[in-house]
């Protein structure tokens, strides 16, 4: 048996897939990703002025970057939720709960990502 039969093999017999509150919860961390990555590509634009890429509640806009840095958003948002729904998948047979807790949590990382990612991006900067 080669490596292919054996994970597909490991993936029917896992109930992670089958159980209908974390397939949905794993979905809609997998359409706010694809929505933070579009979003991303079609509203970050390459500009020569710096632009606010912190905000804290204490002194607002505190940090200024270049236009890229703000790709670190989706980019942190996607290798957090990666990482919950990998360990939601891997501890699912101990305890179901912690992975509805993971996967809750995956939802709740791409919904803040995608609050600051639009609050940043919206803002025109002189660019057309």
């Amino acid at each position: 048996m080669n490596t292919v039969q054996k994970i597909q093999k490991e993936l029917k017999n896992q109930k992670f897939f089958r159980d209908g509150w974390l397939l949905s919860l794993v979905s809609m961390v997998a359409l706010g990703n694809v929505f933070i990555i579009v979003w991303s590509v079609t509203h970050i634009q390459r500009t020569s002025i710096e632009l606010p890429v912190r905000f804290t509640s204490l002194s607002n806009f505190d940090q200024l970057g270049s236009w890229f840095r703000l790709y670190e958003i989706a980019e942190i948002a996607f290798i957090i939720s990666l990482l919950n729904i990998f360990l939601a998948v891997l501890l699912y047979r101990k305890n179901r709960i912690l992975s509805i807790f993971l996967s809750i949590t995956a939802v709740m990382v791409v919904i803040l990502a995608i609050a600051i990612l639009l609050g940043f991006t919206v803002i025109k900067y002189g660019t057309n």
